[in-house]
C-alpha cells in the first residue's frame, strides 16, 4: 500500500469503505501521503518563484530561500492548518456524539483535503482565480471530512 494506493482511497472518501481502509494505512504511507500533498500545495508558487529568480539572474542568491525556506514554510503551516481543521473534527464529533480520538481525525483531514489541495493546484498552475474560491474549497472540505466522520458509529451511552 504505497502513496498512490492512500490516493486512490482518499478519492473514494467519504465512502464508508475507503474510510476504514484509510484507517489501516501504514504510518509511513500517511507521512510521505502528507509531504505528497504539502507538495502539491508548494508546486505552482515554488515554479513561479523559480522562474522569477532565474529571469532576474538572482537564483545563485536565492536559492536557499526558495528551496529550503519556503518548501519549509509550507510543511509548517500546512501541518498548523490540518491540527486546527482537526479541531473542527472535535467539534463536530462532540455534535454528533461520534466515537473518535484526535489522531484519528487529524489523519482523517488529511484524507479528506486530497479534493481541495488537488483542485487548488490545477487552477492555481493555470492562473484561474476567482472571488470565494477558497471558500467553496472550505466547503468541500467540509462535506467531505463530515461524511468521513459520520461513517463512524455513535458512541455508546454510559449505563
Amino acid at each position: 500500500m504505497g502513496i498512490l494506493h492512500v490516493l486512490k482511497l482518499s478519492l473514494a472518501a467519504p465512502s464508508r469503505r475507503a474510510v476504514f481502509q484509510l484507517n489501516r494505512v501504514k504510518t509511513k504511507h500517511f507521512f510521505g501521503y502528507i509531504l505528497f500533498l504539502l507538495l502539491l500545495i508548494f508546486l505552482p508558487n515554488g515554479i513561479q518563484l523559480i522562474a522569477d529568480s532565474v529571469s532576474r539572474g538572482r537564483f545563485a542568491q536565492e536559492y536557499l530561500i526558495i528551496l529550503i525556506l519556503y518548501p519549509s514554510l509550507v510543511i509548517l503551516f500546512g501541518i498548523l492548518a490540518i491540527s486546527f481543521l482537526a479541531s473542527l473534527g472535535l467539534l463536530f464529533r462532540w455534535l454528533t456524539g461520534r466515537k473518535l480520538v484526535y489522531p484519528l481525525l487529524w489523519r482523517m483531514t488529511v484524507y479528506a483535503l486530497t479534493y481541495p489541495v488537488i483542485i487548488f493546484t490545477i487552477l492555481e498552475l493555470f492562473d484561474i482565480t476567482f472571488p470565494y474560491m477558497g471558500l467553496l474549497l472550505l466547503i468541500l472540505f467540509i462535506v467531505i471530512y463530515f461524511g468521513m466522520i459520520l461513517a463512524y458509529p455513535k458512541a455508546r451511552k454510559k449505563s
